[in-house]
């Protein structure tokens, strides 16, 4: 349980006090007006009603019943259908049956990527629509994996899943093998893939202040006529993306859109 302190006429200077007077009891507050409300621990209530009426704040004090925040929040999360998948954040009994599409679990975790955004959406469908059996992958800042998974359902040869952030390239291998995909992961920078290597496909869901400074070294692991996937980029500065990708050695093939962002397919020219 949880004790409710409700400040009703807190003043300007409030948040001050509550540093002075809480500063030994572990506690939370937000603003809602003119009034504060502040949480505490049921153990630790009494000691916090005298020490706000030590400075001077009177509290309506109510209990608020504990409640289990990560179902709450994953009762608020639904499946996405893009073209021929089923994003579904629920597995067991809470899953959405995915009729004749193909379902992929990508739960609602602390990796973008999951199908809520838009642009996830649109990389998604560039990357169904190309057509990617038999080629080899690359899924650059990756998040929750969700592209390399759908890479490998559509028959890669080799999908490879890359993220400077560790916690994104470990969700990525593990939601890989719950899906029953191969996907490799790989947690670093896109300098720290061998030279040597070489892609068919590369598949990019990030803003252009991240994805522009990759492009060159992109360009340097595609195959000649390899394919640049990419969206995460607004479409008001969809021109300034545009010069960015034929700067870097790209020709633009086409772009989709949906609310205000864009996908963009560009081969190495």
């Amino acid at each position: 349980m949880a004790l409710r302190l409700s400040i009703v006429d807190a003043g300007a200077d409030v948040e001050d006090r509550l540093f002075e007077v809480l500063a030994e009891i572990p506690s939370s507050w937000t603003r809602d007006g003119g009034g504060v409300t502040v949480w505490v621990g049921e153990e630790d209530g009494e000691r916090a009603s005298r020490a706000l009426v030590s400075g001077g704040l009177h509290a309506d004090a109510s209990l608020e019943e504990d409640r289990d925040w990560v179902s709450a929040a994953a009762d608020l999360q639904h499946a996405v259908e893009v073209g021929p998948y089923l994003l579904d954040p629920h597995e067991g009994a809470r899953a959405t049956p995915a009729g004749s599409l193909t379902r992929l679990f990508v739960p609602a975790t602390r990796a973008f990527g999951t199908g809520s955004h838009e642009s996830t959406r649109l990389a998604l469908r560039l990357l169904v629509e190309d057509g990617v059996r038999g080629r080899r992958v690359l899924d650059v800042g990756c998040g929750a994996g969700t592209l390399a998974m759908v890479a490998a359902r559509e028959g890669a040869s080799f999908v490879g899943a890359l993220d400077i952030d560790s916690d994104a390239a470990f969700e990525t291998r593990e939601l890989s093998r719950v899906n029953g995909v191969a996907v490799a992961c790989f947690a670093g920078p896109l300098a720290a893939i061998a030279p040597a290597a070489r892609f068919d496909v590369v598949v990019a869901n990030m803003i252009h202040e991240e994805l522009g400074p990759l492009l060159t070294g992109i360009h340097e692991l595609l195959d000649a006529g390899g394919r640049l996937l990419t969206a995460g980029q607004l479409a008001e500065r969809q021109w300034l993306w545009v010069e960015a990708l034929e700067a870097a050695g790209f020709a633009i093939d086409g772009e989709v859109r949906e609310n205000g962002w864009t996908g963009t397919r560009a081969r190495r020219a």
